[in-house]
């Protein structure tokens, strides 16, 4: 069984090791924290714009701010699971053109292309699958046997297996992209 530790000794355990981080490289994480702090009041559209966000960072460390809010942005472009989340993906697309430029011209509509179509590929076997359910179950009405229980029972964890696979090969998709706009 492991040692739990109090809070002092790891305190003093993180200290020991940022006593190890030179001054240029806490300053560079502290502008890397600033950029994606600022992405995400974009994401919250608490400014209208990434250049209104950054527009106070130092000149020398705008590189490293707009890394962290790459990091940022490309973390709120997911694969959809509800319509309400297209408007999040939408404003992290509008920020990453803005700070990428024609990189992320070039990436953003292959992005959208793999999510509208991931989101017709759940949907077409979600219909397909309500569709077996509806069959097996053989139109019975009302009250529900305890055999036809089990049998929801088991398909809904085989949706929720055939989902999971479904969103994994999607995300392998997607990764690849999401990582080349933050390069």
């Amino acid at each position: 069984m492991g040692e739990i530790k109090s809070a002092l000794e790891i305190a003093l355990e993180k200290a020991e090791r940022l006593g190890k981080v030179s001054k240029e490289e806490l300053e560079e994480q502290k502008w890397e924290d600033e950029g994606k702090k600022r992405a995400a009041s974009f994401l919250m559209k608490k400014v209208e714009s990434m250049e209104e966000a950054m527009k106070d960072i130092p000149g020398q460390y705008i590189q490293i701010a707009l890394k962290g809010a790459c990091q940022i942005l490309v973390r709120n472009i997911v694969l959809p699971r509800e319509k309400e989340q297209w408007e999040t993906i939408k404003r992290a697309f509008k920020g990453l053109s803005e700070i990428k430029g024609s990189i992320a011209d070039q990436v953003i509509p292959q992005i959208e292309y793999l999510l509208k179509n991931y989101e017709q590929t759940i949907s077409s076997y979600k219909s397909q699958f309500q569709q077996q359910v509806q069959a097996s179950l053989g139109g019975q009405q009302g009250a529900l046997t305890q055999e036809a229980l089990g049998a929801l029972a088991s398909m809904q964890e085989e949706w929720g297996k055939i989902s999971s696979e479904i969103r994994k090969k999607f995300e392998e998709q997607l990764e690849p992209l999401k990582s080349y706009l933050c390069q």
